[in-house]
C-alpha cells in the first residue's frame, strides 16, 4: 500500500481545510487541528507522510496500528511514526482529539534546554529512516492533559488571528508543548508497547537496550551474544524478529540517530560527531548517513537546524 499525502488524509469533523494544514506545515514545519466531537465507527487504516501526534482530551476509544490495538482515554498522547497505517474508533460515544502534524524531516525543531534535548529522539522520530518495529508509535500518559493542551489551543488561536508576531508566539507555545512532553517522559516514562513485553523477548530486549545505551562503543556479534547469554546465530534471528532490523543494521541506525540530533542542535565539526557516534571511518559515516537520510551530513545540518 502507498502512503497517502496529507491532502488526502481521511478524517471526520475537519474544521480546517487540508490546504490550510499544508500551508502551515510548509511555513512552520508543524500544524495543529482540533476535532471536537470526533466519531468514527468503521475501521479505515490510513497513513500520512509525516509524524502525527494524537492527543486525547475527552472520551474513550480504540487506536489501531497495524495488528496492534491500544485503549484511548483522556490524557493519552500517541506519536505515530512516518507512514504508519492507523485509525481511531470511538465506539458508541464521541471523543475530543487534538492532532499535531510534524514535518521533522525538512524543518528544524525549536531548541530545548540541554537537559531535555536528549529526550526528543526517544519520543519524536527524527527521520523516516529511523523506523523499526518497536517505535512505530510512542505513547505517553499526561495526567494534567488540559494544561498541556492549552499550548496547542494557543497555537491554533494565534494562527487563526494572524496578528503581527504570531510566528514568534506560535514557536513559544510549541516549545512549551515539547517541554511538557519531555518532562512527562522523564517523570512518568514511555508507555510500554505490547510488542516489547511479549513473553520470551526479554533477553533480546535487553540487548536492544544495551545497544541504545552503548551505541558509540565497538561491538561484535560474539560480544553481544555473550552479554545476552545466547548463541550468535539465535541472537541474529531473534533480534531481527523482535525489531525488524539486523543487529548491526539497528546499531548503525542508532548511531545515525544520535548524529542527526547533534547536527540539528550543535555546531561541532562533522568529523568529530562521526567519532563521538561510533564511526572511526569518516567516509563510511558519510556513506551510511547518505544511504539512510538521503542527504550528506552537511546537507542535513543546513536543512534542519
Amino acid at each position: 500500500m502507498k502512503t497517502r499525502s496529507i491532502k488526502n488524509l481521511p478524517v471526520l469533523n475537519i474544521r480546517r481545510k487540508p490546504s490550510a494544514i499544508s500551508q502551515m506545515l510548509g511555513s512552520l514545519g508543524f500544524a495543529v487541528e482540533y476535532f471536537p466531537g470526533y466519531f468514527n465507527r468503521k475501521l479505515n487504516l490510513h497513513s500520512i507522510n509525516m509524524v502525527l501526534i494524537s492527543f486525547i482530551l475527552n472520551g474513550k476509544g480504540k487506536h489501531y496500528l497495524g495488528d496492534s490495538v491500544y485503549d484511548e482515554k483522556p490524557g493519552y498522547l500517541s506519536i505515530t511514526h512516518y507512514g504508519q497505517y492507523h485509525d481511531i474508533l470511538t465506539g458508541h460515544g464521541v471523543m475530543d482529539v487534538m492532532n499535531v502534524y510534524l514535518d521533522l524531516e525538512n524543518h528544524p525543531l525549536p531548541p530545548l534546554p540541554p537537559e531535555l534535548q536528549p529526550i526528543l529522539p526517544e519520543i519524536l522520530p527524527m527521520h523516516p529512516c529511523l523506523q523499526h518495529k518497536l517505535n512505530r508509535m510512542t505513547r505517553l500518559f499526561i495526567k494534567d492533559h488540559m494544561s498541556v493542551a492549552r499550548n496547542l489551543f494557543a497555537i491554533d488561536a494565534e494562527i487563526k488571528a494572524g496578528k503581527k508576531g504570531y510566528r514568534a508566539a506560535v514557536s513559544h507555545y510549541f516549545t512549551l508543548f515539547l517541554i511538557d512532553c519531555c518532562r512527562n517522559a522523564i517523570e512518568n516514562g514511555i508507555l510500554p508497547d505490547s510488542a516489547i513485553t511479549r513473553p520470551g523477548d526479554s533477553g533480546i530486549e535487553s540487548v536492544r537496550k544495551f545497544i541504545d545505551a552503548n551505541f558509540a562503543r565497538p561491538h561484535t556479534l560474539e560480544s553481544l551474544a555473550n552479554f545476552a547469554k545466547l548463541s550468535p546465530e539465535y541472537l541474529c534471528r531473534a533480534f531481527r524478529k523482535h525489531t525488524g532490523k539486523t543487529v548491526f543494521g539497528y546499531l548503525i541506525q542508532r548511531r545515525i540517530q544520535d548524529a542527526m540530533l547533534r547536527l540539528r542542535f550543535g555546531d561541532e565539526k562533522i568529523s568529530s560527531i562521526a567519532v563521538e557516534c561510533g564511526f572511526n571511518d569518516f567516509s563510511y559515516f558519510n556513506r551510511k548517513f547518505r544511504e539512510l537520510a538521503g542527504k550528506t551530513p552537511g546537507q542535513y545540518r543546513k536543512s534542519s537546524s
